[in-house]
């Protein structure tokens, strides 16, 4: 190559240009939260399905028996063998955990876990209830974040659809706390 006088920031600034264009780069997708809100119940319903039921059916919406179209809404890799078990779990444990809430026993938080309350007649199984709950949400939360690359910096965007989710479910008189940190018995 033949250099003349000046050429060489020209070359310089083309050579770092294709470097440039070379490195690779991560770019972390931001779900809109009415697509996460949107997933979250669709997840929350599977506990609630039985074990021989498909895990893709469409989950009816609380605006009124609408379907959530399944292509639409970021994905749960189901047949994980951590999903698979953590949901199972939360299958089996679902008459125990909804009669510790009747009770008052147990709250769900604004950021989709659990905590106790103190409610009538709530022993130490209701410690173990929520012990075993949080960690299989906390196994659900994780591979829909890694199924879906959204950033840790987005946890709580997830737990919070999550929450909402549990909530709209909830049954009355259930403990619920509300996105500002207040706690209420549902109607």
């Amino acid at each position: 190559m033949n250099w003349t006088r000046g050429s060489h920031p020209v070359a310089l600034a083309t050579l770092a240009i294709a470097l440039a264009a070379c490195v690779p780069v991560t770019v972390n997708v931001t779900f809109p939260q009415e697509k996460l809100d949107s997933a979250a119940r669709q997840i929350e319903d599977m506990p609630a399905q039985s074990a021989s039921a498909p895990p893709s059916t469409p989950a009816p919406t609380p605006s009124g028996g609408r379907s959530v179209d399944v292509a639409s809404t970021p994905r749960l890799n189901e047949r994980s063998p951590e999903v698979v078990k953590a949901t199972e779990s939360r299958r089996e444990r679902r008459p125990e955990l909804r009669e510790s809430k009747s009770r008052g026993c147990i709250g769900e938080t604004n950021q989709g876990l659990l905590v106790a309350r103190p409610g009538e007649g709530c022993g130490t199984e209701a410690a173990d209830l929520i012990r075993g709950e949080n960690a299989d949400r906390q196994v659900i939360y994780g591979a829909f974040m890694k199924e879906n690359n959204i950033p840790t910096s987005d946890t709580a965007r997830v737990q919070s659809a999550f929450a909402k989710a549990r909530q709209e479910r909830s049954r009355p008189n259930d403990w619920i706390q509300l996105e500002n940190g207040r706690w209420v018995k549902k109607t």
